[in-house]
């Protein structure tokens, strides 16, 4: 980065760090904060700004559960969450986020209590919360922002995510004795997905591989994904490998013996893993997917810390349900680790799985 660049990016922080503080300041007098009343809540507003997959599924089981106690239920989020969600018929609407967007639609609607779901503090996210001028603002870890009416707090790396949408039930005074995610899926994609693996034997024992995530550090490499391929091939079962992930990326792989779909989006991803019998894949939202669909999963974490909070991602993300199996790598890119307790863990999930099916031919 030129010393120009440098130069603007510092200054812009500092003035965004200024404005930060003055939006800060105008909520300084505002009064004690009186106890939650969920009576006086019945439209509200979810924030998912970042359009994380992930996030937005384990989300799901929040809105899910709210919308069933008969609250009005909407999302602001980006594109692609925006497409994973649709067929969520439990929400009223899903709006779609841009930085720096008009606010006057989402004023409109005149919601009663806009819940933020994220740790992010910015400029930008106080500024948006501010602006929507809505009666009650909810968020987590907040406790020292007199904007957030209610803050709740959950920094504990004992506890998995789904405890922290948990605690946000419970104030609305709703118990749940198992968080769970939803997922609809596209009945166009999942007709997609029926033709890819529609020339296979009807034994066939297809295994999901996501070989990509939003971080470097967690991909699998090109290798590894060619080694499970050639593991699958040597199995007493007749498997199929089926690779999850863009078609420009999925074809530089240049792997043998794999099906992809093309022009693959989310909702692809997500037909996927409802046909295959086992799906493998490195921390990322096909963990999440995975889990709202209940199917068998190897999931394959490194030990990074998250930015935000600085809790251990692989105990606060993990699978955390009975169908999973979860590998914790001890090295610091997933794509450096060695294969052979992968491979082993493939070895026992697919005796499980395929065994049954190849007997009963």
């Amino acid at each position: 980065m030129g010393p120009l660049k440098q130069f603007t990016r510092k200054k812009n922080a500092f003035f965004r760090s200024i404005k930060f503080a003055l939006i800060n300041r105008r909520y300084r007098h505002k009064a004690v904060r009186a106890p939650f009343n969920p009576q006086s809540v019945k439209h509200l507003l979810l924030l998912r700004l970042d359009d994380k997959i992930g996030d937005m599924v384990v989300t799901t089981g929040c809105a899910q559960a709210l919308a069933a106690k008969g609250y009005r239920v909407s999302v602001l989020t980006g594109p692609v969450c925006k497409q994973i969600l649709a067929g969520a018929d439990y929400l009223e609407k899903v709006h779609l986020y841009k930085p720096r967007m008009s606010l006057a639609a989402l004023q409109a609607e005149r919601f009663d209590a806009v819940i933020d779901f994220d740790d992010v503090n910015t400029y930008e996210r106080f500024k948006l919360l501010s602006e929507l001028n809505v009666g009650c603002v909810i968020g987590y870890n907040k406790e020292q922002y007199k904007l957030f009416d209610h803050s709740i707090a959950f920094l504990d790396a004992t506890k998995h995510i789904s405890a922290r949408y948990q605690q946000l039930l419970n104030l609305f005074g709703i118990a749940v004795d198992h968080y769970t995610y939803h997922v609809a899926g596209d009945a166009q994609e999942r007709e997609k997905v029926a033709q890819l693996l529609a020339n296979e034997p009807p034994q066939t024992c297809f295994v999901a591989i996501n070989p990509f995530t939003g971080s470097g550090d967690k991909d699998f490499s090109r290798e590894q994904v060619a080694s499970i391929v050639e593991h699958l091939k040597a199995l007493p079962y007749l498997t199929r490998a089926v690779i999850i992930g863009q078609s420009a990326k999925v074809s530089q792989l240049n792997i043998d013996n794999a099906l992809f779909l093309r022009d693959s989006t989310i909702n692809s991803a997500v037909e996927i893993v409802r046909r295959v019998d086992l799906v493998i894949t490195p921390d990322t939202s096909i963990v999440h997917i995975a889990r709202a669909l209940d199917k068998p999963l190897i999931a394959v974490y490194n030990q990074r810390k998250l930015k935000d909070t600085g809790l251990p991602g692989y105990k606060i993300w993990a699978p955390g349900y009975e169908k999973a199996t979860q590998l914790i790598c001890s090295t610091d890119n997933i794509s450096a680790m060695p294969m052979a307790e992968l491979l082993r863990t493939i070895d026992i999930r697919l005796d499980e799985i395929c065994r049954p099916v190849a007997t009963a031919m």
